[in-house]
């Protein structure tokens, strides 16, 4: 089974991507990580990568192809993955149709701009520990102070608001037209799934899995094939 999710910065579609992967038995292939890796690794057109995740532009079109393509035909996804970040342009996904990695399921997850905003710009990191805050969600003790060692909270790069601002016009422009893309094909597949992004994580962990029919039993875990929706 492959699926692939979709939604704006700030989301929380990797989180509920490993989710989903968890659930299903299959591997999450997460596009940041595996361009990260490709940039540890200092592999062709890392500087570009490099740029491109700083600024929150899109990493061009060639390079996540050769990248994530390769990724996709490793042995482990032979039984399905969950995509999360790839593809972002319709070039990108017709690149996987010529590549004839084909997908069952494409979720996207819908949040409003201003909700975008507030999760976004609002998050505070501690470098040294990897420890995270939110001014609103989960505040430090002391303004901008680490609860634990006192020392200074940064904002990182890609939650500042003209970073926000271009990574949402970017969605927009760009990735949302992705599900379009896949919608056209839908009389035969992909099959399209709409999910609503406000709320908790396992409140919409919960829609998730519900439209795809997922459900817990005290013997392990089943599933039915999902029908199309929006929630």
């Amino acid at each position: 089974m492959n699926v692939l999710l979709i939604g704006p910065p700030g989301s929380g579609k990797s989180t509920q991507a490993g989710l989903l992967a968890e659930r299903l038995r299959i591997p999450r292939i997460m596009a940041s990580e595996v361009l990260t890796a490709a940039v540890q690794a200092n592999s062709p057109g890392a500087g570009a990568i490099q740029e491109a995740m700083t600024t929150g532009a899109l990493v061009p079109d060639d390079i996540v192809r050769g990248v994530l393509i390769a990724r996709l035909r490793r042995s482990d996804c032979a039984i399905g993955f969950v995509l999360d970040g790839f593809p972002r342009t319709v070039p990108q996904a017709a690149a996987l149709d010529q590549a004839a990695i084909r997908l069952d399921y494409v979720i996207e997850l819908i949040l409003e701009d201003a909700e975008v905003f507030r999760r976004l710009t609002g998050r505070r990191i501690h470098p040294p520990s990897g420890r995270l805050y939110h001014l609103i969600f989960n505040p430090p003790k002391i303004d901008d102070r680490d609860d634990v060692t006192g020392e200074p909270l940064v904002q990182r790069d890609d939650d500042r608001e003209n970073v926000v601002r271009r990574r949402l016009t970017l969605y927009h422009a760009q990735t949302q037209r992705v599900f379009d893309y896949y919608a056209r094909q839908a009389d035969q597949h992909p099959r399209m799934v709409q999910i609503n992004g406000e709320g908790e994580i396992r409140d919409v962990s919960h829609r998730l899995l519900h439209a795809f029919g997922v459900q817990k039993t005290s013997m392990g875990r089943t599933m039915r094939a999902p029908t199309s929706s929006n929630t």
